[in-house]
């Protein structure tokens, strides 16, 4: 067998004038910071608060070694660990995240990951994944990592709670390991995301992206995309469109709903009443946003020409926020945003997680 080659990136799929349109829109409210280059990045700097829970995110190594990780507190793959699923291409994976010095590790398998799907080994034994004796899946060795197949791990990380949720499963394209088709019930060929995801998840950790974000114009999961509008975890992690490499923060509002519509290719009455109402509401946060930096503004003026009371200690209390900011379309009011992260070979993602 030859030397398996790097991954390749790709280029990103051609989208529709609507689609642009709406990424044009979408981009305004400030949801999807620019990914540029490769290496390391950090999406929240862990000095921000040094009681932060950092976790370093990586995905599609397909055999290859990635130097330099950040350091932190939990490290998790999204999948494709391998190139063609073997044995070996595994336990070399697993030996060299065993050797990395998080505290935490954990590891989904993705659709290239052929040995760690039961179904899938039983039904192409022309494959011959398990053919030789201590050699198969039961014989790796995973030392510290620990391996999640739809099933949830609790942590304890710095007396604090943390909550990850993995799953390998996509929707299916040819024939690999861990896909679905439409269906209800889990299995290698059909699959449910419906009410999947635990309560008070932390990270969910999966292979393929969600419909409509970070998935390469429309190569994601619609079942998926509605799991996270119902459970809504802090942070979701994944990888296997080489191409969707970024980050978004996702809010559930009016705005994403709408861009949701347009991206995945509603039909076209609801497509262009999507993309009205995707422009409407940006108009709204610019508006509310402006407003809400007089009044701030008001407030700061006011605080300063009131002197203090004599024989009063002086306020400790800040100022009041200004949001006006240098950006065209600033968001008010604040949100509590979601981190989602698409990741392929060239990146890797450190993040900071208050739980």
């Amino acid at each position: 067998m030859g030397e398996i080659s790097r991954p390749f990136v790709g280029f990103p799929q051609q989208r529709s004038r609507s689609q642009q349109a709406a990424d044009w829109f979408y981009d305004k409210t400030h949801r999807r910071p620019a990914v540029t280059g490769t290496g390391t990045t950090s999406v929240v700097d862990p000095a921000v608060d040094a009681a932060a829970v950092t976790i370093v995110c990586i995905s599609d190594t397909h055999n290859t070694k990635m130097d330099l990780l950040p350091p932190g507190d939990i490290l998790v793959h999204a999948g494709d660990l391998s190139q063609f699923g073997t044995f070996d291409e595994v336990q070399a994976q697993l030996s060299w995240l065993a050797t990395l010095p998080h505290a935490h590790k954990m590891v989904i398998a993705g659709n290239h990951d052929l040995l760690l799907d039961g179904a899938f080994v039983a039904a192409h034994p022309d494959r011959e994944l398990e053919r030789h004796a201590g050699r198969r899946r039961d014989d790796l060795a995973w030392g510290a990592v620990r391996y999640l197949e739809h099933e949830t791990l609790d942590l304890e990380v710095r007396g604090r709670s943390v909550r990850v949720f993995g799953s390998p499963w996509t929707p299916r394209y040819g024939n690999w390991a861990f896909q679905y088709g439409p269906g209800a019930s889990p299995s290698s060929s059909s699959m449910c995301w419906a009410h999947a995801v635990p309560p008070r998840t932390d990270v969910l950790l999966v292979n393929g992206p969600p419909r409509a974000h970070l998935d390469d114009g429309g190569k994601g999961c619609d079942q998926l995309l509605a799991e996270l509008w119902r459970a809504r975890p802090t942070m979701v992690v994944f990888g296997h469109i080489h191409a969707g490499r970024g980050i978004e923060w996702l809010r559930y509002d009016w705005a994403q709903s709408c861009y949701e519509a347009v991206a995945a290719g509603a039909g076209t009455w609801r497509r262009w009443l999507s993309l009205v109402g995707l422009a409407v509401s940006v108009l709204w946060l610019m508006v509310s946003g402006l407003f809400a930096g007089l009044t701030s503004k008001r407030q700061q003026a006011r605080a300063t020409a009131e002197p203090e009371p004599t024989g009063t200690p002086p306020s400790t209390q800040p100022p009041p926020h200004d949001v006006v900011s240098d950006d065209l379309f600033p968001c008010w009011p604040p949100p509590s945003p979601r981190a989602i992260l698409s990741l392929n070979e060239q990146l890797a993602w450190a993040a900071s997680l208050e739980v």
